[in-house]
């Protein structure tokens, strides 16, 4: 029977109003609830399911946590470890200060992280991690180097994979400037020795070598293993949120819809009795409540358009506000527009189909008031719902 009711709002609204207003029942609003309830989660759980998020080791707001703790490092005996704050990206992620190395009169600087806390190894295997980002200033010299290696060690120092960074330096153009780097992981470029296993990488290390001694100082920031590949990579908004993903939704989703059918139902009392009328609360409650299942096809449409959108891979730069990120960050922008202004279309064209559906209530509530009084009280209300809810969401 409430099904029918549900689905008579939709295609035969005047006559299934003169019924509810006969004998209003609160049960048949609580199954609009339900349902609403339901197809608006699924519509959010969608939405988000086409967000992949960049995953780095370390994670989350910590994964420029190697190169702001200089207690972690080691380095090539009289090289000095600081923290310089005057010359940083100074990025919410990545911190207020760069690592500084500063090595005199010599030919050589060897700095070590042997300690990958907060992690305890990172797993660079085929489906994991594939790239290793940092940024790397060398800062005093006149000359570039003619050897620049790292080594990632797995487990001890006599296993380990060996990269010629050599290229990226030779340049002299690329002194005095940050470089920023993204060194493939896990794969053959990379010379081994002893047993390493790339799932296990536990310390790495770099090497500098320049033609004669001189003072070395090379900064070094935002270190951190990542991934561009779809697998083990990307995931779920909802798998990097917190387990009560679908309870904050529920409260969000309730407090929505009793928010909006109380405003509504209010606002068509309160105007109805500016008109010199009165209404019984009840039956216009359940009424409009009833009208509200409008918000089951606008969930619905929001499903639909969620679902067949283009997915969104966010890389940690647009999450981190790097300057660099300014391209993938307009594509985004781009896509979340598009998103935005289909719902918006969907929701202004909702909240006209409510508007004609409280104009029905008011005109089966009040027979004496002719369509264009019953209109003014439907439109009135959900204009004022809307001013209202902005209002409100603002608090």
């Amino acid at each position: 029977m409430f099904a029918s009711d549900i689905l008579k709002v939709i295609y035969a609204p005047h006559k299934v109003f003169k019924q509810i207003v006969q004998n209003p029942k609160y049960i048949g609003v609580l199954v609009i609830v339900l349902l609403f309830v339901a197809v608006q989660i699924t519509a959010y759980y969608s939405h988000d399911s086409q967000n992949y998020y960049e995953l780095t080791a370390p994670s989350g707001v910590d994964f420029g946590v190697w190169t702001q703790n200089a207690t972690l490092w080691t380095a090539s005996s009289g090289a000095v470890i600081t923290q310089n704050y005057d010359d940083a990206i100074n990025s919410t992620f990545l911190g207020n200060s760069s690592l500084q190395f500063a090595a005199s009169n010599s030919k050589t600087l060897s700095i070590e992280l042997s300690d990958l806390s907060p992690v305890v190894s990172v797993d660079c295997g085929p489906t994991s991690f594939q790239n290793m980002s940092m940024r790397i200033k060398i800062a005093a010299q006149q000359t570039a180097p003619e050897k620049v290696t790292a080594y990632l060690y797995s487990l001890d120092s006599s296993s380990y994979f060996q990269y010629d960074l050599t290229q990226e330096f030779s340049d002299a153009q690329t002194l005095g400037i940050w470089n920023n780097l993204t060194i493939p992981v896990g794969t053959g470029n990379w010379q081994s020795s002893g047993s390493p296993s790339w799932g296990n990488i536990t310390g790495l290390k770099l090497e500098f070598t320049f033609p004669t001694n001189s003072d070395i100082t090379v900064r070094v920031e935002g270190m951190f293993f990542r991934g561009m590949n779809f697998q083990g990579v990307y995931m779920y908004q909802l798998e990097l949120g917190s387990s009560g993903y679908f309870i904050y939704y529920f409260q969000t989703v309730i407090l929505q819809f009793l928010m909006e059918w109380l405003l509504i139902t209010a606002l068509i009392y309160i105007l109805v009795k500016l008109l010199k009328n009165n209404l019984v609360w009840k039956p216009l409650f359940i009424a409009v409540g009833f009208a509200m299942t409008t918000l089951i096809v606008q969930a619905l449409l929001t499903l639909v358009v969620s679902s067949t959108g283009s997915s969104l891979h966010i890389p940690i730069e647009v999450l981190a506000g790097m300057p660099e990120a300014q391209a993938a960050t307009n594509a985004i922008t781009a896509t979340a527009t598009e998103f935005t202004n289909i719902i918006g279309s969907i929701s202004i064209a909702v909240y006209a189909w409510t508007a004609g559906l409280c104009t029905i209530v008011v005109r089966e509530l009040l027979p004496e008031f002719t369509w264009s009084k019953s209109a003014l009280v439907g439109v009135g209300s959900m204009i004022g719902t809307i001013i209202l809810t902005i209002l409100l969401s603002g608090v």
